[in-house]
């Protein structure tokens, strides 16, 4: 069955997604953030190209709102892999903790971010069990 709603194809946590979807999932998302990243630097920043804090405020929250739809895809997907969804708890509280020191500590990039990277890498290229498994039918069927 396939998703036709927003809230199906970013929220829903039952059931499988393959790679190629997760992908361009994911990278919807990504691109949402950037666009809304951009809307917000060329609103606050000032003649000599500097940001205020309040920059750092709004990107902290576009970057909390980005985890839910992320952990949700990351959930299908790894039933699509015939995993239960601890890894993709991980790296949400990860993602979040993420955040929450970047904010605090004014951070550009931590170790924890390779950690994550290297998480979403197998996701996305470690390829999902053939036929029906534990958590729904083969989406490529």
């Amino acid at each position: 069955m396939k998703d036709k709603t927003i809230p199906e194809i970013f929220f829903k946590r039952e059931g499988r997604l393959n790679r190629l979807r997760y992908f361009k999932r994911n990278l919807v998302i990504a691109l949402i953030m950037f666009v809304a990243m951009v809307v917000v630097a060329l609103i606050f920043v000032d003649s000599e190209g500097n940001f205020p804090k309040i920059v750092n405020i709004i990107a902290f929250i576009l970057g909390l709102a980005t985890v839910v739809p992320s952990y949700c895809l990351m959930v299908r997907r790894l039933h699509d892999m015939d995993k239960d969804e601890v890894l993709a708890n991980a790296y949400a509280v990860g993602c979040v903790g993420g955040y929450i020191l970047k904010f605090i500590l004014e951070y550009e990039f931590m170790p924890l971010d390779i950690v994550l990277m290297i998480v979403l890498l197998y996701v996305l290229f470690v390829p999902g069990t053939h036929g029906a498994n534990r958590y729904g039918a083969d989406p490529l069927s």
